[in-house]
């Protein structure tokens, strides 16, 4: 059964309703914690990857819940600020933006594709199936360039040997089943630090398994460095053979938890994700959860950054304790501004704005935090950056008592007439510098 939700629906009156021996394959995840739920399921990936970083505590929110209705047989199932792809059991769930107008989900592939920086062709959107396995492989050029930052995987590995030249441990079993008579060989084994595992091999079956898929070809080509990514993995797994695959997975479905190859940990997820897509598909011969899911939030904000910082906005990174700024004099009370420079201080909020003729309608804390990051940046102008249904005839614009000081809402309109997504594309370029005028105006 496929399900379609929108991120954050629980106040939409006209939400679907479903029949609750249709889905009670989620009424055991329902609630539960996006963080407990990684914990339990290693095949389930989310964005950001580290959910303990995130400034949204994404971790601490549930994926959906499960409401009664007024009919005892049906249920309305309400999702959170996550988007994405989840699959337990027989039901397959596909979660777009509530900024996305019809069935195809573009908003999200659209934003994915600037911020992770790989070019997303036109997917089937006539095969939901199809259209994940997919997406899921536009991710592997991502996760691989982060995994080879920090080097190629090692790990130690046993290997046997039978020839004259013993430098290892004598296996004598082996020894005498073959080197009897003795001809001057000898059958022992030695333990190395090898590039050549389980891992890296999981990573040379991914790449060759797409090499023979549609658009697999295309992503492994998708631009220099993975190029060069997949063309070292190659050279480091000499002993490759293609029918060893399921005992290369069988290997991995314990994943690794290295102190020092942590980008190696979601690559390893993703890979399994891809060579058993076609078995498990979304999780369906399984009862584990599978799948990927991205915080809304934290992906309005990289897609805004891939803008802003193209007309000199600094964006500081919290997870890497980067670019922060002191409230105090001592250098206490480190904050991080989504975005600012030397006149201006944005905040990306990822929230219906749109219809707000006043700042003043902003939730409070969201402008009292902006506020302390303009005085203590010293600017005079600040605002917050939301999605927008309809195109602004006018910026909503607030100054601040006894000030020159304004607070603003700017917004991105989101193409609700794209007839493809190269078309939707398009459109997007079009509303961005529609939003980079309005900014550059104020």
């Amino acid at each position: 059964m496929r399900i379609n939700l929108t991120d954050n629906n629980i106040g939409q009156p006209n939400a679907e309703t479903f029949y609750r021996k249709d889905v009670a394959p989620l009424f055991p995840i329902a609630d539960k914690t996006i963080a407990e739920l990684c914990r339990e399921n290693e095949n389930l990936l989310i964005f950001p990857y580290s959910i303990e970083s995130s400034d949204d505590r994404i971790g601490e929110a549930s994926i959906m819940s499960i409401l009664n209705t007024d009919d005892p047989e049906k249920v309305r199932i309400t999702t959170g600020n996550v988007m994405g792809f989840i699959g337990v059991h027989d039901l397959q769930i596909k979660i777009k933006s509530r900024f996305d107008i019809g069935r195809d989900d573009y908003l999200l592939h659209y934003m994915l594709q600037k911020v992770l920086s790989f070019n997303l062709f036109d997917l089937n959107h006539n095969n939901e199936q199809e259209d994940v396995f997919d997406f899921i492989m536009f991710m592997f050029p991502y996760f691989l360039k982060a995994a080879l930052r920090q080097g190629i995987y090692r790990e130690y590995q046993t290997f046997k040997h039978n020839d004259s030249n013993l430098r290892g441990t004598i296996d004598v079993g082996r020894h005498i089943a073959r080197n009897i008579p003795f001809v001057g060989n000898i059958a022992y084994s030695t333990r190395e630090y090898s590039h050549d595992n389980a891992m890296t091999e999981l990573i040379r079956h991914t790449i060759e398994f797409m090499k023979n898929k549609k658009y697999g070809q295309s992503v492994l080509n998708i631009d220099r460095e993975t190029k060069e990514n997949v063309e070292t993995i190659i050279e480091h797994t000499p002993t490759y053979n293609k029918n060893e695959r399921s005992s290369i997975i069988s290997k991995n479905l314990r994943i690794k938890a290295h102190p020092y190859y942590t980008e190696y940990r979601p690559l390893q997820t993703l890979c399994l994700q891809i060579l058993r897509m076609e078995e498990v598909k979304y999780g369906d011969s399984d009862d584990e959860i599978c799948g990927i899911l991205f915080d809304g939030a934290w992906l309005w904000e990289e897609y805004v950054n891939t803008i802003l910082q193209e007309i000199g906005f600094k964006h500081p990174q919290n997870k890497l304790h980067k670019g922060g700024i002191y409230l105090f004099d001592d250098r206490s009370g480190v904050r991080y501004p989504d975005f600012y420079k030397k006149d201006m201080v944005l905040d990306a909020k990822y929230k219906r704005l749109g219809s707000y003729e006043r700042v003043s309608k902003v939730d409070k804390d969201d402008v009292h935090q902006i506020m302390a990051y303009m005085t203590t940046l010293q600017v005079n102008k600040g605002g917050f950056i939301a999605p927008l249904e309809h195109k602004q005839m006018k910026i909503p614009t607030s100054r601040l008592k006894g000030s020159n000081s304004t607070l603003s809402i700017f917004g991105i309109e989101i193409s609700k007439t794209a007839s493809s997504y190269t078309d939707f594309c398009n459109k997007m370029k079009e509303m961005e510098a529609v939003f980079v005028k309005s900014i550059l105006e104020s």
